[in-house]
């Protein structure tokens, strides 16, 4: 029996259940073995009396529909099936025949029954649908001590009212009542007076020192002047990470909490970093201090720690890439600020862009570079010559801090991707009327471009020429042709397709054969619906309701990107750890059962979004 109980308590449910639940399990279980090709459940016949655990070999899950047999799934050791069947009494819904040879624990109806009744994670697991478990699979969470990022509601975090002045206050007797109450922000009183609402004013230390003191003004100016309305504010039951990751991206230290549209207390980065000492808020903190290319380098190595600190906090992958994003953003900001004091002020506005995972901010931990250069078309003659050393600086100062140009030259050090602006346009323009195989790989990386620096608003001038794309059913077609030439990773049996690399073998790459599929999935959705967004989360949940996706499809995808990507992430962090390069590629035999299964999960709601897209763009039918 100890057999059955280790073998129970190695596969969910039961790995959940206390070792009492699984002892009796494993006491009450039946042996069976079924030949190959052996029907052991059929469709529509006599109602499950077992839940089965495939303890050695395969089974196969074959619906029957006008005489012709489909097969649906296929099941491994330590999935169960049957539990549809015994849980309403009725006939299964599909044949389960044995693909090889099959041995089995069978878990008798009463005990199954009993099990349901006392453990609700138990009886949840079987209730739920694949879709479900696949949802449940990617809000797993490695929570820790740590965690407290993702347990605190910054209402925890008040620790007195807000200190309130009026707009007419001056700036002497505001820094003043800072000192008497020992605060470094104030909240200023807009009309109606009394009642601190959302639209409430905020000044603080750092805008005395910067906005009155070093501009010289009188100490008699009234705050109205000099401070910030209406002050960025969120909700006081907020998790402590959400206002971390507002603060981040705002590059703010201060934040009004409102509840029921009033302010009723404030906390700052200094109320976050008490209680989390390697919390990503140190970062920016950490680069300001920089003073050689050394600290810049070591500055991703703290990036690594605040990363590998909010993955066993519970953070999911999508927050992740934005704290990413966030520190990565500040670390070329000032790569970029120190290369212009080097060659002087730009002789003309531009953009700085980054491209592909940056620009969806799905960036891992390591990651090459992928960039380009926008520049007004009003320049003077010696505009070129100028950006082409930026470039140089910028892209090389890039790489001492661990960031590898690409291989493939996307890089704003290529005089390809560093032009004027009616260039760009015009260029993103062709890919989209003339949409050849390099015009496809193009778009692919360029269209998912986001801003980091520069006074020149690209967004605003590239975005609607890429929003041409929706009208133009050739380019989404083959645009749509392109992104299905690498099907999910599934055998004819809906297994999991391994690879075999030289000597290794079982292998899986998480990017080109997981997230990638996804992202080009999101990509043409976006394009579809006529979307900005750029990440592939925000782009499968605002898509939907125009392109050729449903809600719940949109809704597996998202769930699905989540999960391979939080154990691609989670694979590389080890890497890392051990001093070996990280890389995509698992060796899936050694993932746990969990993972193993989720990833099975994911790929075929993959496959089946996939299906979806060919069906709507009738790729089959394209020429050329």
């Amino acid at each position: 029996m100890d057999e059955i109980v280790t073998f129970l308590r190695s596969y969910p449910p039961f790995d959940k259940l206390p070792n009492e639940a699984a002892e009796l399990a494993a006491s009450q279980a039946q042996i069976e073995y079924f030949a190959t090709g052996s029907d052991i459940l059929i469709m529509d016949g006599p109602p499950a009396q077992f839940l089965y655990l495939i303890r050695k070999g395969t089974v196969d899950l074959v619906h029957m529909r006008t005489g012709e047999a489909t097969v649906v799934d296929s099941l491994n050791p330590g999935e169960g099936f049957g539990h549809r069947s015994l849980s309403r009494s009725e006939p299964p819904v599909v044949t389960v025949k044995a693909h090889t040879e099959v041995l089995a624990y069978l878990v008798p109806a009463e005990i199954f029954h009993r099990l349901c009744e006392e453990y609700d994670a138990f009886a949840h697991y079987f209730s739920a649908s694949s879709f479900d478990r696949l949802i449940s699979m990617a809000q797993q969470r490695d929570v820790d001590a740590s965690g407290y990022l993702f347990q605190t509601r910054v209402r925890d975090l008040i620790r007195r009212p807000p200190i309130t002045v009026r707009p007419d206050t001056t700036v002497r007797e505001a820094a003043q009542r800072m000192r008497e109450e020992n605060v470094s922000c104030l909240i200023v009183d807009l009309p109606p007076y009394g009642f601190h609402d959302v639209n409430s004013g905020i000044i603080t230390d750092r805008d005395l020192r910067n906005r009155v003191l070093a501009k010289g003004l009188s100490y008699d100016t009234p705050l109205r002047e000099v401070m910030t309305a209406p002050a960025t504010s969120m909700p006081a039951d907020s998790l402590a990470f959400e206002a971390l990751l507002l603060m981040l991206e705002r590059r703010i230290h201060h934040l009004p909490l409102v509840e029921d549209g009033r302010v009723i207390g404030m906390v700052t980065n200094t109320d976050i970093l008490r209680r989390q000492s390697s919390s990503p808020l140190f970062l920016p903190r950490q680069l300001e201090r920089a003073r050689s290319i050394e600290d810049l380098r070591n500055y991703g190595d703290q990036v690594f720690d605040a990363v590998a600190g909010l993955l066993d906090a519970g953070a999911s992958v999508t927050d992740v890439g934005r704290v990413v994003a966030v520190a990565h953003d500040a670390l070329l900001q000032r790569i970029i600020r120190d290369a212009e004091k080097q060659l002087g002020a730009p002789p003309a506005p531009y953009a700085w862009l980054v491209l592909g995972s940056e620009g969806r901010y799905e960036q891992t931990l390591r990651t090459d570079q992928d960039n380009a250069l926008v520049y007004a078309d009003d320049h003077p003659a010696d505009a070129p010559e100028y950006f082409s050393a930026l470039a140089e600086l910028v892209v090389e100062q890039l790489v001492q801090c661990g960031f590898p140009r690409c291989t493939g030259d996307i890089l704003a050090t290529n005089p390809r991707w560093r032009q004027p602006l009616a260039k760009w346009q015009a260029t993103f323009a062709r890919w989209i009327e003339v949409p050849d195989e390099e015009a496809l790989m193009r778009a692919g990386i360029f269209f998912d471009y986001r801003q980091v620096y520069g006074k020149l608003n690209a967004e605003a001038e590239l975005r609607p020429v890429i929003q041409r794309g929706r009208g133009n059913t050739i380019f989404l077609a083959r645009l749509a042709r392109a992104a299905l030439r690498t099907p999910a990773p599934l055998t004819f049996f809906r297994g999991v397709a391994l690879e075999r690399r030289g000597d290794q073998k079982d292998l899986l790459d998480l990017k080109h054969r997981g997230t990638a599929l996804i992202v080009d999935l999101a990509r043409i959705y976006a394009l579809e619906a006529g979307r900005s967004e750029t990440s592939t989360v925000a782009r499968l949940r605002a898509a939907w309701r125009e392109a050729s996706v449903s809600e719940v499809d949109a809704e597996r995808m998202v769930n699905a990107f989540e999960l391979i990507s939080l154990i691609r992430l989670r694979s590389q962090r080890s890497l890392i750890a051990q001093g070996a390069e990280p890389s995509n590629v698992v060796v899936f035999p050694e993932l746990s059962h969990l993972d193993q299964r989720g990833l099975k999960e994911a790929l075929q709601a993959i496959a089946r979004s996939q299906r979806g897209l060919s069906m709507a763009f009738q790729t089959d039918r394209l020429i050329g």
